[in-house]
């Protein structure tokens, strides 16, 4: 049994290895044809596109991409096995099929972990750089259920962004003196930024303060408009704001204040998940002899989930009372099926 079990175990690691060694370098090739001009423009030389490329991977794919590695891994790894008759002989020396996949399913517990790591490290910190501008005096934080930007002597706070529409929710605005002194504050619950970057600020309430009197009373203002010119396009990061660059410990602060949630936190367990159903799908290759049938319904499986999954992000989005645990119930669906096959499989 040691040997069946290292056996699977390496194939499975190097299958997972390979799988997504090569992914990595087919999206890079595909970023680099689409946003050539993008990379000619921000950066410089080899370097330059390697820092993009090291950005731009983690920040855009490697959350959906591991777990679909890995449960790509699995499949080959079962389905090759299977139509070989591996599993075959096996059961012919009294050894069950689930017995000789446990392995496999440890492996990617352990990877659920790695993944976990992973996007809390290296994809947060790509994901946050994405929308710096690496500029001196400016950057994107969070703090008790919001986002806060500063850029110069001014400071922004957001609660939402929408970049689809270009508005902003919740928007406080702090201008100070030089010596850091607040001499004027803006405060709207809907801000629109027009085609010139300049934001719109609805049923506005402005505050001014004498820097020089700070126990003075402010002199309050009410305007059904304001506008303000904020920055170029390239300094609006605030617009791209959103709860996937937190960390878990700020996400749950953020939800602690605010009843939506923007990111799915289940994604690193959905390793686990995809192997388990990879593995009832593998071993019907015995009887089908067809790798490819048994890798499109693993497509058709992942693409429902999939649209599932952004379904119940549009929810959540909508600030329903119950959309929060929509991705965690499309997890436990998930491995719900995954478990009853699994169950299924014969000896």
């Amino acid at each position: 049994m040691r040997t069946l079990s290292r056996y699977f175990l390496v194939s499975y690691l190097k299958l997972f290895v390979a799988i997504l060694f090569t992914s990595m370098v087919a999206i890079a090739i595909v970023e680099m044809l689409l946003n050539f001009d993008q990379i000619l423009d921000d950066h410089s030389g080899l370097s330059g596109v390697a820092r993009y490329l090291f950005l731009r991977l983690p920040a855009y794919y490697f959350r959906d991409l591991i777990p679909v590695t890995s449960f790509a891994a699995t499949l080959c790894c079962i389905g090759l096995a299977a139509r070989s008759r591996e599993f075959m002989a096996a059961k012919a020396g009294g050894i069950s099929p689930r017995t000789m996949v446990v392995p496999i399913l440890l492996a990617a517990t352990l990877l659920s972990g790695v993944a976990l790591i992973i996007n809390e490290t290296w994809v947060l910190a790509a994901s946050r750089a994405e929308i710096r501008t690496g500029d001196e005096g400016q950057g994107i934080s969070f703090r008790r259920g919001s986002f806060w930007y500063y850029r110069g002597d001014t400071i922004y706070n957001v609660q939402e962004a929408d970049p689809a529409s270009n508005t902003l929710h919740g928007v406080q605005v702090f201008e100070t003196t030089p010596a850091g002194r607040l001499r004027r504050s803006m405060q709207a619950e809907v801000v629109r930024v027009d085609e010139e970057h300049r934001w719109h600020l609805q049923d506005a309430t402005i505050r001014t303060f004498d820097p020089e009197q700070p126990t003075s009373a402010p002199a309050v203002e009410h305007l059904q408009e304001a506008i303000l010119a904020v920055a170029a396009e390239r300094d609006l990061m605030l617009l791209h704001a959103r709860a996937n660059t937190l960390s878990l410990i700020e996400l749950r602060e953020y939800i602690r204040t605010r009843s939506e949630d923007g990111r799915d936190m289940a994604d690193p367990i959905t390793v686990l998940a995809f192997s388990l159903i990879a593995i009832p799908l593998g071993l019907a290759v015995e009887r089908r002899q067809s790798l490819p049938a048994a890798a499109v319904i693993g497509i058709v499986i992942l693409g429902v989930f999939y649209t599932a999954r952004t379904t119940a992000s549009l929810l959540v989005n909508s600030s329903l009372p119950v959309s929060a645990f929509g991705p965690w119930f499309l997890l436990a669906t998930l491995f719900a099926f995954g478990t009853e096959r699994f169950f299924r499989m014969p000896d």
